[in-house]
């Protein structure tokens, strides 16, 4: 009777395998063993643990290699061995076709002395043209199936190290003591770097008068060789694999700063050094691809969040089955619906479409981790927008896409570009209009951001003449309007602002 994976804990990096087997047992102490577990297996990280009816006195791990099937093996071998002789059976005649072409140009320059007829010249240039010819063809064709055979040699020895491979597995043996003859289930667990799991979000919106679903889910890989068939799955948010220690601060030395120049010698007499000390860069998680949306768990079934001091687990409530391979599993964790607040914001200098943004205040308990999300705004696709819990303030906002039905112009005004001379400067002013319209049959808010020219020189002086209402960050020159519109309404907006400088200089403000 084999082993059976009963549970798998899921870590951002790793997984710890839980998996159990029931041994008929004698009285006295038995040594049992658990047998063709994965080779991925981390043999430091085994523990066992017994039902109750026996004592569980020692664990010890090993490896070993399981039988091959003999016959499909010997078979590669012996395959390989002949294609290994016939390349170098092909390499030497090569080597003598080479040897023959250098012969051939060489016995072509021979005279020692002799005046050649013409007819004798034309023979000789002719057996040349031929022999070289031939002796071309013949070394084009041995290259091809050199190039041929070496690369059917690399694939028979991958898949003779691919078996290998494969074939290295691990073994548990447990020494136990029981009392009496019984029949007891004792359990093994261990840790594995092949397995993993990556958030993503699947995050729904009806319209602006509804929740927000969020739908957290999860893809989980795993590598181990074995299937984890029909497992209780349980993701957490830790990764034992950066380990436990405290680091500590060594003494922070410093010393008078050396141009470049003057100490380039000394740079490359420690460049070893340098190399071996240097600190490794950290590497940010990034999400650059959604996954495909899946329906959700029905609303009776729920996961189970459990939270401690350093993780989140999710057990969720279904068993699942997760196959080795490198495409991974999605599974569903939880969907909650939350209230949020629903504003549009344009920044039409840069975009010419409006976006919607829905700002969710009550969000933390929901105990996110940065991922990718599948947005949908109206039962419509909308694109892929990413999740940042670490980077929200008093509320999470959500991007929900471009809005068609929201509109904001900004076209040129009256003055664009009206000039003046005052003494020995100049004054120039621009004007634009900025418009914006609700398409919509609700009522809307909407944050319209633009902005002014910030001076960093004291003989360039710029002015608000016209801001219509703005607030004004004089620092960024950044405008901002917030404002409320109802159905087919609109509203209008002109900027002018004036900047004055030397006649003698030049300003960019185009």
């Amino acid at each position: 009777m084999s082993s059976k994976i009963t549970e798998a804990v899921v870590y951002l990096n790793g997984a710890q395998i839980t998996r159990t087997e029931t041994f008929k047992l004698k009285k006295g102490t038995n040594k049992l063993t658990f047998a063709d577990l994965p080779y991925s297996m981390n043999g430091q990280s085994v523990t066992a643990s017994s039902d109750g009816k026996c004592v569980v006195l020692s664990v010890t791990y090993g490896t070993l290699y399981a039988k091959a099937e003999d016959k499909r093996i010997s078979g590669l071998y012996k395959k390989l061995e002949d294609l290994r002789n016939e390349l170098e059976m092909e390499q030497k005649m090569f080597r003598v076709m080479s040897e023959e072409e250098d012969l051939t140009r060489k016995n072509s320059l021979i005279s020692n002395g002799k005046t050649f007829r013409s007819e004798d010249v034309k023979v000789t240039t002719e057996f040349f043209r031929e022999r070289m010819s031939a002796i071309c063809k013949e070394k084009f064709t041995s290259e091809k199936r050199i190039k041929k055979l070496s690369e059917e040699i690399y694939g028979l020895e991958s898949e003779i190290g691919a078996d290998n491979q494969d074939r290295k597995r691990s073994n548990v043996e447990i020494e136990v003591h029981c009392n009496d003859d019984t029949e007891s289930e004792l359990t093994v667990s261990y840790f594995t770097y092949n397995a993993s799991w990556t958030p993503y979000y699947d995050i729904r919106v009806k319209d602006v008068e509804s929740p927000v679903q969020i739908a957290s889910k999860a893809t989980v890989y795993q590598s181990t060789g074995e299937d984890w068939n029909e497992v209780s799955l349980i993701l957490s948010t830790g990764d034992p694999t950066l380990g436990g220690d405290i680091p500590e601060l060594n003494p922070w030395y410093i010393d008078f700063y050396e141009p470049v120049q003057m100490r380039a010698r000394a740079v490359n007499q420690y460049q070893s050094f340098n190399k071996e000390c240097a600190p490794m860069a950290s590497a940010e998680l990034m999400e650059d691809e959604c996954q495909p949306a899946a329906c959700a768990a029905p609303a009776h079934i729920r996961t189970v969040s459990t939270e401690s001091v350093t993780s989140v687990e999710y057990t969720l409530p279904v068993p699942y089955t997760v196959p080795s391979s490198s495409n991974g599993k999605s599974v569903d964790i939880a969907t909650n619906g939350l209230n949020a607040e629903y504003m549009y914001k344009s920044v039409r200098k840069l975009e010419k479409d409006v976006f919607l943004i829905a700002e969710i205040k009550e969000w933390e308990h929901l105990n996110l981790i940065t991922g990718a999300a599948n947005i949908f705004f109206e039962d419509k696709y909308v694109g892929c927008s990413n999740i940042d819990p670490r980077r929200a303030e008093e509320g999470l906002r959500i991007s929900l896409g471009r809005d068609k039905n929201v509109i904001v112009t900004r076209t040129k005004g009256k003055d664009l570009t009206e000039r003046s001379m005052i003494g020995s400067s100049v004054k120039v002013s621009r004007e634009w209009v900025l418009t914006t319209k609700n398409l919509r049959k609700q009522k809307i808010s909407i944050v319209i951001e633009d902005q002014l020219p910030v001076s960093v020189n004291k003989g360039i002086t710029v002015d608000a003449v016209t801001i219509s209402g703005a607030e004004h960050d004089k620092d960024k020159g950044k405008l901002t309007w917030k404002l409320s519109l109802n159905p087919a309404e609109s509203r209008t907006f002109p900027v002018k602002y004036t900047v004055t400088y030397p006649k003698n200089k030049t300003v960019l403000l185009d």
